[in-house]
């Protein structure tokens, strides 16, 4: 019983670090801003306009 608990609390601990080291170098919007933007910057500048600005 003892072992199962510190396997769960070993895996809450490393998820805390992972989710904590996304938070604090900000890597979520790194991930944003370098790989998810310039899809779709590239998907939305291909579609016909209705106006033109």
């Amino acid at each position: 019983m003892i072992k199962i608990l510190l396997i769960i609390l070993a895996v809450i601990v490393i998820l805390f670090l992972l989710l904590f080291t996304i938070y604090f170098f900000n890597l979520d919007m790194k991930l944003m801003v370098n790989v998810i933007a310039p899809f779709l910057e590239k998907f939305y500048d291909k579609r016909d306009r209705n106006q033109k600005l």
